[in-house]
């Protein structure tokens, strides 16, 4: 199967101002304080084609094993770990996926430090964060009602340095997914350019169960998945 491409406009995945107020835990700034103003403004200046593009490729399951952590596709294997093999374990199928928020995220924040605007340059990379995650909810979304018809289900989405997947892992599932044209590249030590980006599989299965993220287990801090709501 060819990657199954999609591309979005800001306003069609940009997050709300309430989104944007909690995922930086500012819910009770008064409406003058300068972060709320920038918002406003930085929604405005956003309201555009920002080169937000994603998708995935749909690859058979060879062997999947939670004992070893491992899942064997077209000969590759991948490093998931226990954690989240145990989370696709009826997988006959997964969907490697990619999804970019674009280069012009990272400029503008990247700007906005050189300025010396850091409470700014926050706010920016908060948003493009979210950004990013709202567009694979799309994704993630549109390959849930297509399988549907085909009576399969989907796992959560995971991602390599979170749930316990090793980040250098990342190698091996750009291997996989091929040639794709969200233009995302990957750097020596498995970073992603541009850096709102997100990668990952979701499993797909007759007898596939989904399973809340465990972050009450997790002991990763720093988890963006820990400020997004989940169903």
């Amino acid at each position: 199967m060819s990657f199954q491409s999609f591309h979005f406009t800001f306003a069609e995945v940009a997050p709300t101002f309430d989104e944007i107020l909690d995922f930086i835990q500012s819910t009770d700034l008064e409406e003058e304080h300068p972060a709320i103003v920038f918002i406003r403004d930085i929604l405005d200046e956003l309201n555009f084609d920002a080169g937000i593009t994603g998708g995935y490729v749909i690859k058979d399951v060879d062997e999947l094993s939670i004992k070893t952590g491992l899942l064997r596709i077209d000969n590759t294997e991948l490093n998931l770990g226990r954690q989240v093999c145990g989370y696709i374990k009826e997988a006959t199928q997964v969907a490697l996926f990619l999804c970019t928020a674009g280069e012009d995220f990272t400029r503008m924040t990247n700007a906005l430090n050189e300025q010396g605007d850091i409470m700014e340059a926050y706010i920016q990379d908060a948003i493009g964060s979210l950004t990013v995650e709202n567009a694979m909810d799309k994704i993630q979304k549109s390959l849930k009602d297509e399988l549907y018809t085909q009576q399969l289900k989907i796992s959560n989405r995971y991602s390599p340095g979170y749930c316990n997947w090793p980040l250098f892992d990342q190698t091996s599932l750009f291997e996989l997914i091929g040639e794709n044209p969200t233009g995302i590249q990957l750097s020596d030590s498995c970073l992603m350019t541009p850096r709102k980006s997100v990668s990952g599989i979701i499993g797909i299965g007759q007898h596939l169960r989904h399973h809340k993220y465990g972050c009450e287990i997790c002991t990763n801090a720093s988890c963006i998945y820990r400020k997004i709501l989940h169903e």
